[in-house]
Order: structure tokens, then sequence, then C-alpha cells
């Protein structure tokens, strides 16, 4: 059990960092180039976050309908 339990938490600390490599990349890139065309720093962040949520939002549904598609039931 202790064997499940590490490879368990191994997964879970690798797909945070997936994760927040893959929403912090664009976040990051948008509030860079807000800021170079002279956006001030608060609504640049702010933009910049906005579209890392609608990241989120779009992989979330995408998960979503996969599941939906994957796991639904066969009617006889």
């Amino acid at each position: 059990m202790r064997s499940y339990s590490t490879f368990g938490g191994t997964v879970g600390w690798t797909g945070g960092s997936l994760g927040l490599a893959v929403l912090s990349t664009p976040a990051a890139s948008r509030t860079g180039d807000l800021l170079a065309d002279g956006t001030s720093p608060v609504p640049a962040t702010a933009e910049g976050d906005r579209l890392a949520f609608t990241v989120a939002t779009g992989i979330a549904a995408t998960a979503l309908a996969l599941a939906a598609l994957v796991l639904r039931e066969r009617r006889a």
C-alpha cells in the first residue's frame, strides 16, 4: 500500500506542475505583451490571468466532453 500512495503523490505533483506550466505560459506572455505596449501592471496582470482562466475553462470543457463520450451508457 505504501508504494501506491507514493506513486499517487508523485503523479499528483507532476500533474500540478504541468498544469501550472500550461496555464502560466500564456498568462505571462500576454501580460508581457501588454506591459510592452504601455499598459499599466495591474490591468496587464488581470488580462493575463483572464487568459489563463479561459485556457483552463477550455481544457475542462474538453475533458468533460471526452468523459461524456467515453463513459456514456450503451442502450440495448
